[in-house]
């Protein structure tokens, strides 16, 4: 069984279809929701947290620098200057769901 990717013209078709909205508008939408999501994430301030009730929780905060890391393919110490990471905390419902055996 393989992996089962979805885009966001799957995203787009779906409101379409769930909203009766034309594919344009709920293009449009889709475009809008994620572009604020982008803009949130990539805030100038350290930590930032995008809480979304019965979905999850996006995180962007900041990691320290490290001045000993090492390349594994070469294995030649290298620096890796402080940067922000992203995660996602899945909500209540969809963590019981992922954690039930396949």
């Amino acid at each position: 069984m393989g992996i089962k990717t979805f885009t966001k013209k799957d995203i787009v078709m779906k409101i379409a279809e769930r909203r009766e909205l034309s594919i344009h508008s709920s293009k449009t939408l889709v475009d809008d929701f994620f572009e604020i999501m982008r803009d949130f994430l990539m805030d100038e301030s350290p930590y930032t947290r995008i809480e979304i009730r019965n979905f999850g929780v996006f995180e962007s905060k900041p990691t320290k620098a490290k001045p000993r890391a090492r390349n594994p393919k070469t294995n030649e110490e290298i620096f890796v200057p402080p940067h922000k990471k992203t995660r996602f905390k899945p909500g209540k419902i969809l963590k019981e769901y992922l954690r039930k055996p396949v």
